[in-house]
C-alpha cells in the first residue's frame, strides 16, 4: 500500500513539475513575441528574388526601433533604368510618409552577396515600411521607384 501511495505521490510531482516547465517555456517565448511586430513583404515585381525581414519594437523610452534586413537584393546599378541609392521611408499615423535614410549593402571585395541591413529609431509609429530606389539621398519625399512595400502593420 506503501509503495502505491509513493508511486501515485511521484506521478502527481512529475505531471506537476512538467506542467510548472510547460508554462515557464511558454510564458518566455510569449513575452519575446510580445517584444516585437514581424513585418511582412509581398513578392516585389521590380527585384523578385528579394527577401527582406523587418521588426519593429518600442523601447523603454518610447522610441520605435527598426530592423530590415535584406537578402539577395540587387545593386540598384542594376535596375532598369539604373539607380544609386536605397532609400527607407516608413509610413507613419498621423505623420505621412518619413525618410529613415539609406540602407546599405554590404559590399566589399568579398561580401557582395546581396545582402542589405538597416537600423533606424523613430518616435513616430509606423504602420508601413516602403524601400524606394533613388539617384540622390537629398530627397524629402520618395520617388516613383518603389521596390519593397511591406503589408500595412500595428506595432504591438
Amino acid at each position: 500500500m506503501q509503495t502505491k501511495n509513493n508511486k501515485k505521490m511521484r506521478k502527481y510531482l512529475l505531471t506537476k513539475k512538467s506542467y510548472f516547465t510547460y508554462l515557464t517555456v511558454f510564458a518566455v517565448l510569449l513575452a519575446f513575441s510580445a517584444c516585437s511586430t514581424k513585418v511582412t513583404f509581398p513578392v516585389s515585381n521590380i527585384v523578385p528574388a528579394a527577401e527582406p525581414t523587418a521588426t519593429i519594437s518600442k523601447n523603454k523610452e518610447g522610441a520605435y526601433e527598426i530592423k530590415l534586413n535584406i537578402n539577395n537584393l540587387a545593386l540598384p546599378e542594376r535596375l532598369s533604368p539604373p539607380k544609386k541609392h536605397y532609400m527607407v521611408w516608413i509610413e507613419a499615423s498621423g505623420q505621412g510618409i518619413t525618410k529613415l535614410g539609406e540602407i546599405s549593402n554590404n559590399r566589399g571585395v568579398f561580401s557582395n552577396k546581396g545582402k542589405a541591413s538597416f537600423e533606424a529609431e523613430t518616435m513616430y509609429q509606423p504602420t508601413m515600411i516602403l524601400v524606394t530606389a533613388e539617384n540622390s539621398m537629398d530627397i524629402t519625399y520618395p520617388g516613383s521607384n518603389v521596390v519593397l512595400k511591406s503589408k500595412p502593420f500595428k506595432v504591438k
